[in-house]
């Protein structure tokens, strides 16, 4: 893992030179918000330096863990995760196992019985019906033919039906 997160370090560095790569994602790059003026650049460094100071102060080498005793409330805050960990494992047992035992059960019922087995029957009788109109004699086909040409004057005549 470390030689992929090396390569995309040197890549994000070298990302932010034009010179490299000339003006060939200028349109991209003029819609890029670009922080101008000193202040940013001076809150950035006092931030930089409190975050550096601070890290030195709770983290001298030590045999023991500096900051459980400087601040053994924080320590012992952070320790417990905020509980997080049995928020999420609370909510997994609780209300997504079931609501997704509920969803398997609406599946099982609605979609794969009643939806995809319902029409698998309907389209099943409709093959069985169909077979059955295909006997392969000729007499049979025209009274389909003739009762077809009957409905259909039928209908251009203004039967109702």
């Amino acid at each position: 893992m470390a030689l992929p997160l090396v390569v995309l370090a040197v890549l994000s560095v070298f990302g932010g030179y034009t010179a490299i790569y000339g003006h060939v994602f200028d349109g991209v790059l003029s819609l890029v918000p670009h922080a101008e003026g000193m202040p940013i650049l001076l809150v950035s460094l006092g931030i930089l330096i409190v975050g550096a100071g601070g890290a030195f102060a709770f983290y001298q080498s030590a045999a023991t863990d500096t900051l459980e005793q400087k601040s053994p409330g924080l320590f012992t805050l952070l320790a417990s995760k905020l509980f997080i960990d049995e928020a999420y494992n609370y909510y997994v047992a609780k209300i997504q196992q079931r609501l997704a035992m509920l969803l398997n059960y609406l599946e099982q019922i609605f979609l794969a019985g009643l939806i995809i087995r319902g029409l698998a029957g309907v389209v099943g009788l409709v093959g069985l019906g169909a077979r059955a109109l295909h006997t392969g004699r000729l007499s049979a086909y025209v009274y389909w033919f003739l009762i077809g040409v009957v409905l259909l004057w039928g209908y251009a005549a203004g039967w109702k039906f």
